[in-house]
């Protein structure tokens, strides 16, 4: 009996990869290697004979076989980890997925204040690069960026998206012209983004020309752009929301005091369910009442 099943950790390491497109994403969900889960795939692999992902040079694709054996998979882990869990009367497990910058710079160094609140309540943090996907076989809920209009799902606006430039405490205003149509002159502009649409958006709000907003270095998350804007390496746009007390702290300075809000922000996403559990509505509560969601965050700056 059962003797098609392939080893647990293989199906494991497999789930988190389709999940996250990626094996160094789902090593860090697991607490493993790239290494380890490569080679529980390839195992797995070699369990079915067929290929489950089309590797490239920086890219991760599920195979048909792949796209056929992952929802199973998925279904498969949740169930017992479902049952596991009535079992040991662990009910109060909240399984949160979380934006990257949002977890470094507001949730995780708050959350042990959350916790010692409410002892009962484990919450277990992933860091999720997906903001427009809410996995509701995984997750409870999530803290993701977006414009709050997610299908099937319960929004809670956390904080609203405000971008202004940031640059070190001792960069020199002269390596910025704001003024001038010619752009920034000799500064460095840092993205948040690796698509780099922030700057051209900026520039367009400020009346100069968007194509003059297109070169620097482009970063993953907001949190590393504005760490190298810290650092000296350039300008970045900044969401006041949530850099508010590098500031304070005189570790940024505004570049210029011209904020801008984008229509977007940070959102607590749950899927709709006739009777929340009694943790989420404690979280939920306690963001409300902790979170940065003031109207206008960029008049504490001007």
């Amino acid at each position: 009996m059962y003797r098609h099943l392939p080893p647990l950790n293989a199906l494991r390491a497999f789930e988190a990869a389709s999940r996250h497109g990626s094996f160094t994403r789902a090593a860090d969900e697991l607490c493993v290697t790239q290494g380890a889960v490569s080679r529980q795939v390839k195992n797995l692999e070699e369990h079915f004979a067929v290929k489950l992902f089309s590797r490239g040079t920086n890219s991760l694709t599920l195979t048909d076989a792949g796209r056929k054996l992952a929802p199973s998979v998925t279904a498969a882990l949740t169930g017992l980890d479902q049952a596991a869990q009535a079992l040991s009367g662990d009910k109060n497990v909240l399984r949160l997925q979380v934006m990257p910058t949002y977890a470094v710079r507001w949730l995780m160094p708050r959350l042990p204040e959350f916790m010692k609140t409410h002892p009962g309540i484990d919450v277990r943090v992933t860091i999720t690069l997906h903001p427009d996907r809410l996995d509701t076989d995984s997750f409870d809920a999530a803290i993701l960026y977006g414009d709050g209009a997610w299908t099937d799902a319960y929004t809670t606006c956390l904080s609203r998206e405000c971008l202004a430039p940031v640059c070190a405490i001792d960069w020199p205003d002269s390596r910025f012209d704001f003024k001038s149509s010619a752009g920034p002159g000799g500064s460095v502009l840092l993205h948040t983004t690796t698509d780099r649409r922030d700057w051209p958006w900026w520039f367009e709000k400020v009346g100069l020309d968007a194509a003059q907003g297109e070169k620097g270095p482009a970063f993953e998350t907001l949190d590393m752009a504005v760490r190298a804007a810290e650092a000296g390496h350039g300008v970045a746009l900044g969401d006041l929301s949530l850099i508010a007390e590098d500031i304070h702290r005189k570790k940024l300075r505004l570049a210029m005091p011209s904020p801008h809000y984008t229509g977007r922000g940070i959102y607590l996403v749950e899927p709709l369910q006739n009777e929340p559990e009694m943790a989420l509505e404690a979280l939920r509560t306690w963001l409300l009442e902790t979170a940065p969601i003031a109207n206008h965050p960029e008049q504490a700056f001007l």
